[in-house]
């Protein structure tokens, strides 16, 4: 019996282990009105050739493209406006993000504590908004992405956990082999 729950819970290790190495990611942003970006796998590898299904809040598709060899893409919307991509890479592996080319908040939320009211002329709010976009966007880009790499790493946490979770699971099966060798005397 002992025999049969180590190969059990070896199968289950070897089965769940692979799943978060190939999460796919997905990174985007908006330069001067374009939608520019990647998928990547966390633990390294970006997806070439992946389908890249761009369309409006309500769900109507405006565009599908492929990402290159780097797993990039880049897209002009035919206005400025909220979008939602979707980045599937085959074998369940799939992304997706809200973004937001008209410089205002994409969650619900966010957009109704925006104040129409008290807001600037529609062409001069467009305008900063569009400015500051590209400024803001040169200068964190990096950040961005040195974040979005950094999630996808095994830290020392994860690893002590592994080495616990391992010690755990050989004290439970000399445990039980106790047990066993126990009943046989």
């Amino acid at each position: 019996m002992t025999r049969r729950l180590a190969a059990a819970l070896a199968a289950f290790l070897l089965l769940a282990l692979p799943a978060e190495a190939h999460r796919l990611k997905l990174f985007a942003q908006v330069t001067v009105g374009t939608i520019a970006g990647y998928g990547f796998y966390i633990g390294g590898g970006r997806p070439q050739g992946a389908d890249l299904v761009i369309a409006t809040p309500d769900g109507e598709e405006l565009s599908r493209l492929k990402t290159g060899d780097d797993g990039g893409f880049s897209f002009t919307p035919p206005a400025p406006g909220r979008y939602h991509l979707t980045l599937a890479a085959g074998d369940g592996h799939f992304a997706d993000i809200d973004i937001s080319t008209d410089g205002m908040p994409v969650t619900a939320a966010a957009a109704a504590d925006a104040s129409p009211a008290n807001a600037l002329p529609a062409d001069l709010d467009a305008r900063i908004a569009q400015s500051v976009d590209a400024a803001v966007a040169r200068q964190i880009r990096p950040l961005l992405e040195a974040y979005d790499a950094a999630e996808g790493r095994v830290r020392f946490n994860d690893l002590v956990g592994g080495v616990g979770w391992i010690a755990g699971m050989a004290g439970l099966w000399a445990w039980l082999r106790s047990r066993r060798s126990g009943h046989g005397n």
